[in-house]
């Protein structure tokens, strides 16, 4: 099956090869804590920062729990800015920490409108912090980072981040954005095995932990136990074998010039899809690492994946409400191949003309074309 879904993604073998080895004790072994840092080192290296990062064992969704977790404390006020499924989600959370989430709300098929929210904190900043994601998979958009933390900031809010998406397939720069907290995932774009949550945590941040008139409610999401654990290199017993295959992952990412062939295959996918008369969901802020596409002719988006799935070639539809209505690809991490990407265009081209809709292009054609293979 060949994978051009919204994540996780594809795999390679060497990164594949690596998850096998099992090496040492990482509780006892102290050269395995200075291998396990120096990983970790490389997340920073990725963002551009000095700052600490570090990882969790859980799929990237537990970060943002922990998140919540480590920095909201009882009725604390909690502004959750929502333009898509996964940023509505941050409110559960607060909830689940004892805060009081204030959801900001706005349309699915654009980027946050910083306007907005730079007048709604005219009226009302009183929050102690503020999350959003960076790019909303479902459908299709990356919000704009750096403008977002920039009106946050003018009111000494501190900011939270869910990049599970974006981490390696979108340029970040943590120290210039001024985010406080950055939320990723093993996944998507790194294309490591699914197991590992990505933190990077700022200063600031940090003293947020600590000045804390509650004890955080958790053991294993006290950010704290992960940067600043006594007695024991770790908190718990770490997996080697997810983070030998995360240093090769991460390793092949920096080799590749990740974040410019997100973007190449982004643009040449966005244009052939348009081209041949079909919708992109995302009206702008579209993601480099994903899109989304409405369903022609009020077809379900399942009829396609269906098809798609007999030729061997795994897609995504949409989420939540829209479920049926979008299909979406993932131009993300090592889902990224000639080989591959003329292997779903060729059947998208078959599959669609099964479901009666006719495209006005041939999306395969249309794509070797862009690569220059006519």
């Amino acid at each position: 099956m060949k994978i051009l879904c919204a994540g996780p993604t594809s795999i390679s073998p060497e990164v594949l090869n690596a998850l096998s080895k099992s090496k040492t004790n990482p509780d006892l072994d102290p050269e395995y804590q200075v291998f396990h840092r120096s990983v970790e080192k490389k997340i920073s290296k990725l963002l551009n920062t000095e700052a600490t990062s570090f990882f969790m064992l859980g799929e990237g969704i537990m970060g943002l729990e922990a998140a919540i977790i480590s920095l909201v404390e009882p009725q604390d006020r909690v502004l959750v800015l929502s333009n898509g499924f996964f940023g509505a989600g941050f409110a559960d959370y607060v909830k689940f920490a004892g805060g009081t989430p204030v959801v900001l709300e706005f349309d699915f098929r654009n980027g946050i409108d910083v306007n907005k929210l730079d007048s709604f904190l005219q009226q009302d900043s009183n929050f102690k912090l503020a999350t959003f994601v960076h790019c909303e998979t479902p459908s299709g958009l990356t919000n704009d980072l750096n403008e977002i933390v920039s009106v946050l900031k003018k009111y000494n809010i501190l900011t939270i981040a869910d990049c599970v998406s974006s981490l390696g397939g979108e340029a970040i720069d943590f120290d210039e954005s001024g985010l406080d907290v950055l939320l990723g995932g093993s996944q998507k774009c790194l294309s490591a095995p699914v197991g590992i949550t990505i933190v990077t945590i700022s200063d600031r941040a940090k003293k947020v932990i600590d000045d804390r008139k509650t004890p955080v409610i958790s053991y294993y999401m006290n950010f704290k136990n992960y940067y600043d654990f006594k007695g024991a290199p770790f908190c718990y017993t770490m997996n080697e074998n997810l983070i030998y295959a995360m240093d090769i992952a991460l390793e092949e990412l920096f080799n590749r010039n990740s974040i410019e062939l997100h973007k190449t295959y982004a643009d040449i996918t966005r244009e052939i899809i348009q081209s041949a008369g079909l919708e992109l969901y995302a009206k702008n802020c579209r993601s480099n690492t994903v899109t989304a596409v409405l369903m022609p002719n009020e077809i379900e988006s399942e009829s396609l994946l269906k098809l798609m799935r007999q030729k061997y070639i795994a897609i995504s539809k949409g989420v939540g409400n829209m479920s049926e209505k979008l299909f979406r690809i993932g131009h993300m991490g090592q889902n990224i191949s000639k080989d591959n990407f003329k292997a779903l265009f060729k059947a998208l081209d078959e599959c669609f003309k099964e479901l009666g809709v006719e495209l006005k292009i041939s999306l395969y054609d249309s794509f070797c074309e862009k690569i220059g293979e006519v």
